[in-house]
């Protein structure tokens, strides 16, 4: 086994090194953004005005895919279609029907977020927490990527102190950095590791080989940057050209009475200075007004909008998502068809992010002693059905099934009822008596 402090140091430093680039998507995500492509007399001219200024679509493509990522419950074996009521207490006891909206949305917006799972006082409920990636890290085997070797949560206590628990396959330890010193020392004595694996769980989006996750914002910075440019531009515009600019020829500097000289061209500016309540008149037919051409900023907006088009196009969100109001509204097949890029993003984000909470899950029973869901091979997220239908064409396409004799639990499952109102349905059903048969119908008549 590696020393322990040793390890400690290596896997602080490299939560370290990650730190910017997570606070880089945290921070758009956020609507904290940069403005790029700006050159230097731009910025010598404008200096931090526009250091705030954020036209903030990261947050929308975000969201939109973690919306539609909402667990239902867990399967354990096969040939068990029924949820697990075991693992859903364990769920609601660690009141993960929130917290997975977090781990969602931090691993869509980073790449990655962290699963902890550890045992509590209550040997039925061991504890799942969702962790940041800016406080946890995990080492993998450089021969095995699926294999943790050890994990790491790193954090800064109300003392200021640093602090750290290694976990280990055999034990977890905490240790203890003064502030304003680097060296980090062993604080008490190791916990033994009940279960002899190390209980964290990353959990990846968009995954490579090399076990690395990658942000939904990755492909569309330089996209959001670029607005927000446009943005700050049209801003300027406003200023400088969208006020109609006036000019007067044929006009003879006047005379100042007192003087008897002609009036220098401060004081005749003034004389003639454009307002709302303010009218130009000279007495002379030679002279004539005018006014230049103004520029509303409508080539800013279409540009714009050309840019959110490939911020779409590029992270498959629905159009409609970033676009509302600028066209009509999809609906029926066209309404799907705009959404299949998000519906396949998501699914994808299932079968990734459903590993992880079952991998979960099967560390929680290990430290119940329930050997068997620990080791169970085909454990099953059960997910809500990621694609938005409309009532009545739902409704009829389940009819239709079960006329053709699908069962009534797959009709519910196809519904998008939960596994609890599946159970409460199929119970109130059963606890209904039939109806009686219909009277035979007879039809009067005389001989």
């Amino acid at each position: 086994m590696p020393d322990p402090a040793a390890l400690v140091k290596t896997m602080n430093d490299a939560l370290v090194q990650r730190l910017p680039r997570v606070a880089l998507y945290v921070g758009y995500y956020r609507g904290q953004h940069r403005i790029a492509f700006a050159t230097s007399k731009w910025r010598d001219t404008f200096g931090m005005l526009f250091d705030t200024l954020a036209d903030n679509w990261s947050q929308i493509v975000v969201d939109a895919a973690v919306e539609r990522l909402k667990i239902e419950g867990f399967r354990f074996g096969p040939g068990d279609d029924s949820a697990d009521d075991e693992a859903w207490a364990i769920w609601q006891a660690n009141y993960l029907d929130a917290d997975s909206l977090i781990a969602h949305t931090q691993a869509c917006m980073t790449g990655l977020a962290y699963l902890l799972v550890t045992p509590t006082t209550d040997p039925e409920t061991p504890r799942i927490t969702v962790e940041a990636p800016e406080q946890v890290i995990a080492f993998t085997s450089p021969r095995d990527r699926r294999r943790r070797v050890s994990a790491l949560k790193s954090w800064i206590d109300e003392d200021g102190n640093g602090r750290s628990v290694l976990y280990l396959p055999e034990q977890f330890i905490a240790f203890v950095r003064p502030k304003r010193l680097k060296t980090w020392t062993q604080d008490g004595d190791p916990i033994p590791n009940p279960i002899g694996e190390v209980p964290v769980v990353p959990m990846l989006n968009n995954p490579t080989v090399l076990g690395d996750g990658m942000s939904d914002l990755n492909v569309m910075l330089s996209l959001q940057d670029a607005v927000n440019k446009l943005l700050a531009d049209m801003l300027v515009n406003s200023e400088y050209v969208a006020f109609p600019q006036r000019y007067v020829t044929g006009l003879n500097l006047p005379i100042d009475p007192e003087t008897g000289q002609v009036y220098d061209r401060t004081k005749f500016a003034q004389l003639f200075l454009a307002g709302p309540n303010r009218v130009w008149v000279a007495e002379s037919k030679d002279v004539s007004f005018g006014a230049l051409p103004t520029e509303d900023g409508g080539g800013y907006v279409r540009q714009i909008e050309m840019l959110i088009q490939h911020i779409a196009a590029q992270t498959r969100t629905p159009p409609h998502y970033l676009t509302a109001g600028l066209g009509q509204w999809p609906s029926g097949d066209s309404l799907k068809a705009s959404e299949a890029g998000l519906v396949a993003k998501v699914k994808r984000k299932q079968v990734t992010f459903g590993e992880a909470w079952e991998e979960a899950m099967r560390l929680a029973f290990a430290y119940k002693g329930d050997t068997a869901r620990a080791r169970a091979s085909q454990v099953e997220t059960i997910w809500a059905d990621p694609e938005q239908r409309s009532e009545g064409a739902l409704v009829d396409a389940l009819v239709k099934m079960y006329g053709l004799g699908m069962p009534l639990d797959a009709i519910f499952e196809r519904y998008g009822a939960t596994p609890q109102e599946r159970a409460r349905w199929e119970a109130t059903i059963a606890a209904t008596p039939p109806a009686p048969p219909a009277p035979p119908i007879t039809t009067g008549g005389t001989e």
